[in-house]
């Protein structure tokens, strides 16, 4: 029987026509295919070629390695189409007209999946290119998502045709999950998002009431807190699955957007005449707010219902309410959780029974510790040597902290664009060319105090850092009554 690999199948798909296959892939490097585990559930979403890109391994070595034991290897010739998605990122990059370069996106990709276009973004960050040049294509495959004229080109899917069940999750799935689940909740919040969208583009379209858009405005504010839920607790977990370039991408975008929308309001609010000056830009920012909601729904959400493991979906939903409410939309009950959420809690209380800790200068409980801490008015997160987040204090909750960054690598912590300053500051502590850094910032209005400082022990070797977040706005107001 002829033997054939299809590369636009999943692993798991391969190995299910053929068993041989898991042992050509092992030998050739991807020794996790080996783990049942594994298999179901990154193999279920993975292919051969997006699998060579995460473990940097040359796609023709792989082919190579099945031919010669007899395989008749099928290819779409990924590489080159990531190759022409590279050129629409330059010629972006060369100054040219965003809507000529999504035109001719539009003719070339218009039967891409969504999937095939996040693999080639996450290689090209793998690559090297800034992840701000690579947010330029999702710019431009936005276009797939909401078309770049009235009609869509001759011959192109629909849009449930493109990303059809992205990552390979039927998306009966998500919407069978109950009403508690993380993904309900964020869904909910999209829906009540999208409405608010809608409630803007008729005020601009009728009356243009600079009081009602202000009050709009403010609401959309809102979306502050549903992006920090998806960035704290889906894209950290995604990361560790080494699923980086959705997150990366998205979580950049986000920030921009979230910089629009203060500038609007601190404008907005300075002068009321001022909004036929930025009615475009409001315009605009509603059409990207709302691709993004095309993206979780159609990307994000999928990938994470894909990959998470049910305790991760537990953990989520524990740190959901320290996020806050977003558009109005509770947090109800979810019953399969309360389980696990009563263990924990069972877990925490036994933990602060019992004898002393010893300090030299006194002793506590930990009881008494912990409400030492609930009291002090900073938030206090501590990485050690390592990197790893080990300990917060969230009571100031001037920066979110779910418990699910409790043993996570750092660096998946932040947005891109900070994480080099935060990688060169540990470097600098670990040197000891610096010990200290203090940041000023006004966050949401409010001005707030950041201090990084290097820790040591007593022989003066690097043992971890510690950070400390002050909200200096509530001193001033108490100072005022």
């Amino acid at each position: 029987m002829e033997k054939v690999l299809d590369l636009k199948k999943t692993v798991a798909e391969l190995v299910e026509e053929n068993p041989e296959v898991k042992e050509i892939m092992s030998q050739i490097g991807f020794k996790e295919i080996t783990n049942p585990v594994a298999l179901n559930v990154m193999g279920r979403i993975m292919t051969i070629p997006r699998g060579a890109a995460v473990k940097g391994i040359e796609l023709s070595k792989v082919i190579a390695a099945f031919e010669e034991r007899g395989y008749q290897v099928i290819s779409d010739d990924a590489q080159s189409r990531q190759g022409r998605i590279r050129n629409f990122i330059e010629r972006l990059s060369g100054g040219e007209d965003l809507d000529s370069v999504r035109k001719d996106f539009v003719q070339e990709f218009s039967h891409v999946d969504a999937q095939e276009i996040m693999t080639a973004e996450q290689t090209l960050i793998k690559e090297g290119m800034p992840i701000t040049e690579v947010q330029r294509l999702c710019d431009v495959h936005s276009a797939l998502f909401h078309g770049v004229a009235s009609e869509p080109p001759a011959g192109a899917l629909s849009h449930d045709e493109i990303h059809a069940q992205a990552a390979s999750v039927n998306p009966d799935d998500i919407d069978a999950l109950p009403e508690g689940h993380p993904l309900t909740i964020l869904r909910a919040e999209n829906t009540a998002l999208d409405a608010l969208l809608d409630t803007i583009e008729g005020e601009l379209d009728g009356a243009k009431r600079t009081d009602v858009m202000l009050q709009h405005i403010l609401a959309l504010g809102d979306v502050r807190s549903h992006y920090i839920k998806k960035e704290e607790l889906l894209m950290p977990i995604l990361y560790d699955y080494g699923v980086t370039g959705p997150s990366q991408v998205m979580w950049g975008i986000d920030d921009e957007m979230k910089r629009e929308l203060a500038m609007i309001i601190k404008a907005l609010k300075a002068d009321e005449e001022t909004l036929p000056m930025y009615e475009s830009r409001i315009r605009a920012l509603t059409q990207r707010v709302r691709e993004m909601i095309f993206k979780e729904e159609k990307i994000l959400f999928p990938l994470s219902l894909r990959y998470f493991t049910q305790m991760e979906w537990y953990r989520c939903y524990h740190d959901l309410p320290d996020m806050g409410i977003s558009f109005g939309v509770p947090i109800p009950a979810w019953e399969a959780a309360q389980p696990w959420l009563d263990q924990e809690a069972a877990r925490l209380a036994q933990s602060q029974v019992g004898g002393k800790l010893q300090f030299p200068t006194g002793e506590l409980s930990m009881e008494q510790l912990t409400t030492i801490l609930q009291l002090l008015p900073v938030d206090i997160t501590f990485i050690d040597k390592d990197d790893v987040v080990r300990f917060f204090t969230n009571e100031g909750q001037v920066f979110t902290r779910p418990l699910s960054a409790l043993g996570r690598d750092v660096m998946n912590c932040h947005p891109p664009e900070i994480i080099p300053v935060v990688r060169n500051l540990i470097a600098d502590f670990k040197a000891k060319k610096r010990t200290q850094m203090i940041v000023h910032r006004y966050i949401r209005e409010r001005p707030i105090r950041v201090q990084y400082q290097a820790m040591y022990d007593k022989s003066g070797e690097y043992i971890g850092t510690v950070e400390f977040v002050t909200d200096h706005a509530e001193p001033l107001e108490k100072f005022r009554r």
